[in-house]
């Protein structure tokens, strides 16, 4: 049975990249929580360097901690391991995942495996690839597998990030990642039973703009349901900090404007997938 070591990166202290109220740490530990299940699902034996807001070595330095993820890899012998990041950009507009690998492992498997893992997050997801690119980070170098770190996507670019903060979109990524993975080892790809159940985050995000809900502990009209479905993944409207839509209620001047503005932005950025 494969073993995959995944990483959401930063993590308590470290927030990561940080933009339009979002931080990369919550968004990339609710998606990696998602890719564990998916792997574990489709018969992969998974090791998670963290799964609350946490750093995985708390008392040491921010280069100790991510020193100490690398020995998580190496000491359980993993055939592979993901760093799972979100990016950030001076210009709002840039957009897309990627992957990045070691210099050392360039024209090697590790290479190959990260194109196929971008090529399956972008397919599932309607996202820009922008493929593979070398970096000499820490997690990459350290490791004595193949190592691939993952960017989901621009925390800057405002429409991106409203997609990678809803779990339909997370899932969405996940499920792409898990399918390219089972490629890689030869295992076959085990599809959700029930791919519309909301994300069981054990560590909600406490700043604005939440992971939202899907109609948990909620009552949708049957005939705006799909239409709610849609403006959540859209990133337009993704619910209050309690994580509910909250169809009935109300919507204020202030709510309004951040709407409209979102849906600009929705639209600037090609309209999304």
């Amino acid at each position: 049975m494969p073993l995959i070591v995944l990483d959401p990166g930063h993590g308590g202290r470290d927030p990561g990249a940080v933009g339009n109220g979002y931080q990369e740490k919550s968004l990339v530990l609710q998606t990696s929580l998602l890719l564990r299940d998916a792997l574990r699902r489709c018969g992969f034996e998974v090791i998670v360097t963290r799964e609350s807001d946490t750093l995985p070595l708390p008392t040491g330095t921010i280069g100790q901690d991510l020193s100490y993820r690398a020995e998580i890899a190496n000491q359980n012998n993993a055939d592979l391991f993901i760093s799972w990041h979100i990016d950030s950009a001076t210009a709002q507009e840039v957009n897309g995942a990627a992957t990045w690998i070691h210099p050392s492992t360039r024209g090697t498997r590790t290479e190959v495996w990260a194109q196929r893992i971008v090529d399956g997050m972008a397919a599932a997801t309607g996202q820009s690839n922008r493929g593979v690119f070398l970096g000499d980070f820490a997690v990459l170098r350290e490791t004595n597998m193949d190592a691939v770190l993952v960017e989901a996507g621009f925390i800057t670019n405002p429409g991106e990030v409203g997609r990678l903060a809803t779990t339909l979109f997370q899932r969405r990524q996940a499920e792409g990642a898990a399918q390219a993975i089972c490629g890689i080892f030869g295992l076959n790809y085990v599809a959700p039973t029930s791919p519309a159940q909301p994300n069981p985050n054990p560590n909600p995000n406490p700043n604005p703009n939440p992971n939202p809900g899907q109609g948990q502990g909620e009552q949708w009209p049957e005939w705006a349901a799909p239409a709610i479905r849609q403006v959540i993944e859209w990133g337009v409207m993704v619910g209050d900090p309690s994580g509910e839509f909250r169809p009935n209620d109300p919507l204020t001047r202030a709510e309004l404007a951040s709407v409209l503005v979102r849906f600009r932005n929705f639209l600037r950025n090609g309209g999304g997938a």
